[in-house]
């Protein structure tokens, strides 16, 4: 999940951690969600990436065009989802995904009316004869409706209709949790990404619609009304289509890439936060840009656009154009953080995605990591230590970070999956060193750790866990499978032990399931430091009962501490949040 306040790694959905984060609903902004439709979703329409079917297995996405007319005063849209597809097996019906509350007119295959069956969300449409593999199939669906009013955007997402403090509409589009079928026809599954999409967005005259990828034109229509053409010419996970409407200006600058390029720079933002928007671009988006270029390689869309827009709700990683409403105020760490993190997201989310649920923490372990590791770029160690703290202050240690089986998109961004994430990380870099961990996390984005002249178009990937730790052992020429068993296959901590006798302390290790954990540690005697090598099982150090001693005097491992509590009593900390 994309939005996670920094240190309160609490489940997307807790209402706690949405007013820690420093952002509200305004006023008129809740009284339309008080006004929205009750209807619960469908299951599959509200929970994205689930296992796709036999039908949906034999068709590849190439292509989407979106064709809308949003209609505010309404809360409505109207218009028609084009989806081409090429067939990869035989099938006489393709499979598309629509939440069940919008109205379908008709759907046509190849520029014919075809027939469907409608169950729930899920459309089947149905071709004639039998399709051989290799067939493209073009699917338009005629549509429209009211689309689902998010009840918590981005956590509990959907639409959100708002409107600015003058009154003036402002609407946005969050759904990675749910997925694209709550506004348009889509095939809802990340391993399935559309080498390109069209979107066509018509609003009343003085709104602007903005989305991914290029803009290509604009142009008035009758009714008093304006169209916003765009082409977003890569790949991209269906989830990070949004749509944004409000009175924006468009804010226009450029970048110099690493690796010589040119990258347009966007800001849409409310033309009252006009001059805002371009302080945040020259405070923080060209430095954070050369941070990440300079760790990680390239930003990934540089022959698209840098992109930012001003939202109505927290934010989300909408490839090339992320969604900002945390209202442009610095806090304490620095920089700025929500926009950190969602452009942390082109690489771990756009560029790398999650070859299942199950390894979402790609994205959020690394997507929240990288706060940290900008903090002691930009600010020092202090800075870095204060983040990482305060993160570990958060785990709840109740669930894997990885499970295994099939997983719902709730159970995959469980809470550890960021902060947990984030201290294995932490973990590895301090165990491995600086160079092999930037060279495994460059080869786990593009495939190659040399990356500062790659040219775009750069290629996007999927990965999973196994990859990033088969990476890991190549790079160092050393297993360390049994690090990632501990941290991610298990849900309870590691803890050091220790046991004083007279004059000496013996060190060892106590494990979930008794697994191997030959961690080294290092201890501090009266300001002495030496490392204790616990790979042959628990040492035994001479310590006085008048020595002062430290053990991981700098917090390098992640390791159950008392500073927090077990599965059950972190979960009550967590429902006590919630109740204030």
């Amino acid at each position: 999940m994309a939005v996670v306040h920094p240190h309160t790694f609490l489940q997307k959905h807790l209402s706690a951690m949405r007013i820690k984060s420093g952002f509200s609903l305004s006023v008129l902004s809740l009284a339309l969600l008080g006004c929205s439709s009750t209807t619960p979703l469908d299951p599959i329409i509200g929970d994205t990436g689930q296992p796709l079917s036999q039908v949906a297995q034999k068709a590849d996405v190439k292509s989407y065009l979106l064709d809308l007319e949003i209609f505010p005063d309404e809360q409505k849209i109207a218009g028609v989802g084009e989806t081409e597809f090429v067939l990869v097996a035989p099938s006489d019906k393709v499979e598309l995904k629509l939440d069940s509350r919008f109205a379908i007119s008709r759907i046509e295959v190849n520029g014919n009316n075809a027939q469907y069956q409608r169950q729930g969300g899920v459309l089947t449409i149905i071709l004639g004869a039998e399709q051989q593999a290799g067939a493209t199939v073009k699917v338009a669906v005629y549509y429209s409706g009211k689309p689902h009013v998010a009840k918590n955007a981005p956590w509990a997402g959907g639409s959100v209709w708002s409107k600015t403090a003058s009154g003036q509409h402002f609407i946005a589009t969050a759904v990675q949790g749910e997925g694209c079928d709550l506004f348009w026809p889509c095939k809802d599954h990340f391993s399935d990404k559309a080498d390109r999409m069209q979107i066509k967005l018509t609003v009343p005259k003085g709104l602007s619609a903005v989305t991914n990828g290029v803009l290509q034109k604009t142009e008035e229509v009758p009714g008093n009304k304006q169209r916003f053409d765009w082409l977003l010419s890569v790949p991209a996970s269906d989830y990070n289509i949004a749509l944004n409407i409000g009175p924006y200006s468009r804010i226009s600058e450029t970048y110099q890439s690493i690796n010589g390029a040119t990258v347009p720079i966007e800001f849409w933002a409310l033309t009252e936060n006009a001059d805002k928007a371009r302080t945040l671009i020259k405070d923080d988006v060209r430095g954070q840009l050369a941070f990440y270029e300079r760790v990680l390689g390239p930003y990934p869309w540089g022959d698209q656009k840098m992109g930012v827009v001003e939202t109505p709700h927290l934010g989300m990683e909408h490839q090339t154009v992320n969604a900002y409403g945390k209202g442009y105020k610095r806090d304490e760490y620095g920089f700025d953080w929500l926009l950190h993190h969602e452009l942390a997201h082109e690489w771990f989310g756009n560029l790398m995605t999650h070859e299942k649920l199950n390894d979402a923490w790609l994205h959020e372990g690394f997507g929240l990591y990288m706060q940290p590791a900008y903090a002691l770029d930009k600010l020092g160690i202090t800075a870095y230590h204060y983040q990482m703290y305060k993160s570990y202050l958060g785990l709840q240690n109740c669930d894997p970070i990885v499970r295994s089986g099939v997983v719902t998109s709730d159970q995959a961004f469980n809470p550890d999956i960021y902060g947990k994430g984030g201290w294995t990380l932490h973990t590895l870099r301090n165990l491995i060193g600086e160079e092999a961990f930037w060279q495994a996390t460059r080869e786990l984005l593009y495939g190659t750790a040399d990356t500062a002249k790659l040219q775009y178009p750069i290629k996007p990937r999927y990965r999973n866990t196994k990859e990033f730790i088969s990476i890991v052992n190549r790079i160092t020429g050393r297993d360390y499978q049994w690090l990632f068993d501990v941290y991610l296959y298990e849900a309870a901590l590691p803890e050091l032990q220790q046991q004083q006798n007279g004059d000496s302390v013996t060190f060892s290790w106590l494990t979930p399931n008794k697994k191997p954990f030959p961690m080294p540690v290092e201890i501090s005697i009266n300001g002495q430091t030496q490392l204790l090598d616990l790979s042959k099982g628990a040492i035994t150090v001479a310590v006085q009962s008048t020595d002062q001693l430290l053990v991981d005097p700098q917090m390098k491992v992640l390791r159950q501490l008392p500073i927090i509590g077990l599965c059950e009593e972190n979960r009550a900390k967590v429902k006590n949040k919630r109740a204030q």
